[in-house]
């Protein structure tokens, strides 16, 4: 309704300007001038806090009204409902009929609606599943398809990635963060005015088809771990997930009771935390190469080599995700020792997968060093396929018949405690990524000795994403107790 939208848009210049006045600086002058400043920001608020209150109550029931108007549209869009036109409907409803009015609805339209978190969750869903159909060329058909089933997941998540999609993907947007782009920052105001998305750190969120954050089907590529463990996106400070060791059953005689076997549940909880990227270069190369235009792509690449290195031996910390290596070697119980003192052999790489749980190891991976794959080469002596299969280009090589990846910040050295070899169910090894990158534009560089600029510029990018382990028990590490170190390989 027009006089809705009217509303909202008055309250959210409201709220913008008392955001304004909260900000204001401290009041100069003298005591006298002082007083009257703050009297006057004083009554201001006053005022405008009056005037939200009275379109409060006007508010209420007109968006009473347009819910109920909501609901009577998604009764309508149920074919059930339809009288059958031309194709309207499939025959087992009705053989007679009528004609068919087709509705093209721009997922777009009322921008204010969607910021102000009026719109149901339902038609937050289903306006971020026309807009992936409308996305630009540039966005593949597996990314549509990756992005459409993450909206589609059940829980608090999906309509708020919805929102996030609406908010940063209408062409009004990407026309403003192209400018913002190509002329490195200069259009920040019409970006921060038209787009109201600046957030808190003063970054712009990158629109959602290039969004590293939830595009993310080229990270396998260099970035094994991420491939083969559970994603997870959210739009919110934490995931919360539920584990359990499982259920137990068992064979009852007649007449006998059951046992309690109720399971024990656990909340594992992840934090993403910020990363950055850093890219700058010479005015000269800026102006000359169309570096702007790359920009998104190389934040992307550093993102993806940053995150490869923390999610195999990532240590524990305040400030990064969890390794899959240091959360495993912290739990004793899924330590293996090698068998032989300075040796590493092939009795070695068989403990490992005899010691994962059954439901493990049918869907183990292997993760280890290209050195360490090196070493397990060498022990098939006599070229067995049963010990090591490569299974061709396009497939990885398989280990004791479970695929096998390379972690190239894995340990290449056998020595005292090495952690060189890890198998598990890398499902129960969860990457969560908080939706939302943003990029900032820093047009002078200046120099760490005495401040003065560089003639350079450059561009900052900074995301957030968490990982850890939800059951240890799941995998199974080779450590070495020997002191050899790798000699023959160079």
């Amino acid at each position: 309704m027009k006089r809705l939208q009217e509303i909202l848009k008055e309250q959210e210049a409201i709220r913008s300007r008392l955001d304004e006045l909260a900000g204001l600086p401290e009041p100069e002058g003298d005591e006298v001038a002082r007083a009257k400043t703050y009297d006057d920001r004083s009554t201001e608020t006053d005022d405008l806090l009056g005037r939200w209150d009275e379109l409060e109550v006007e508010r209420k029931p007109l968006d009473a009204r347009q819910k109920r108007l909501d609901a009577v549209r998604s009764k309508a869009l149920d074919e059930r409902n339809l009288e059958p036109g031309d194709g309207a409907a499939p025959p087992k409803y009705l053989g007679e009929r009528g004609p068919e009015v087709k509705r093209s609805l721009d997922p777009y339209e009322g921008q204010e609606l969607v910021r102000s978190g009026v719109i149901p969750q339902g038609d937050l869903i289903a306006r971020a599943k026309t807009a992936v159909e409308a996305a630009p060329r540039h966005m593949s058909d597996t990314a549509r398809e990756q992005v459409t089933q993450l909206i589609e997941l059940e829980g608090k998540q999906a309509p708020l990635i919805a929102r996030h999609m609406l908010m940063t993907g209408s062409p009004e947007y990407h026309e403003a963060f192209r400018e913002y782009v190509e002329t490195r920052g200069y259009a920040n105001q019409v970006l921060r005015t038209a787009m109201s998305l600046t957030d808190a750190n003063g970054g712009y969120l990158v629109p959602f088809t290039l969004d590293p954050t939830i595009i993310l089907t080229n990270s396998g590529i260099a970035d094994p771990i991420r491939m083969i463990s559970r994603q997870v996106q959210i739009a919110t400070n934490d995931w919360n997930g539920v584990s359990s060791a499982g259920v137990s059953a068992e064979w009852l005689g007649e007449g006998v009771e059951a046992a309690d076997a109720s399971p024990t549940f656990v909340q594992p909880s992840i934090t993403p935390k910020k990363a950055s990227a850093w890219v700058f270069g010479s005015y000269e190369m800026l102006a000359d190469s169309g570096f702007a235009n790359e920009v998104s792509r190389l934040l992307a690449d550093a993102k993806t080599r940053l995150e490869g290195a923390a999610f195999a031996t990532g240590n524990v910390g305040a400030t990064r995700p969890r390794g899959i290596v240091a959360a495993v070697a912290a739990i004793t119980a899924s330590l293996v020792s090698s068998t032989a003192i300075n040796a590493f052999s092939s009795a070695d790489v068989y403990k490992v997968a005899d010691s994962l749980r059954p439901r493990d190891a049918a869907n183990a991976s292997w993760i280890a060093n290209k050195r360490i794959y090196s070493l397990v080469r060498q022990m098939d002596t006599s070229g067995g396929s049963a010990f090591w299969a490569n299974m061709g280009m396009k497939l990885p090589a398989q280990l004791l018949g479970q695929p096998q990846y390379e972690a190239s910040t894995m340990s290449a050295v056998i020595t005292t405690g090495g952690n060189i070899l890890l198998a598990g169910n890398f499902d129960q090894y969860v990457v969560v990524d908080r939706v939302g990158m943003s990029i900032m534009y820093e047009p002078m560089v200046k120099s760490t000795g005495n401040g003065r600029p560089t003639g350079q510029a450059g561009w900052f990018g900074f995301w957030r994403v968490g990982a850890d382990v939800t059951d240890p028990d799941a995998f199974r590490l080779l450590q070495l107790n020997t002191t050899v170190a790798i000699t023959a390989l160079g």
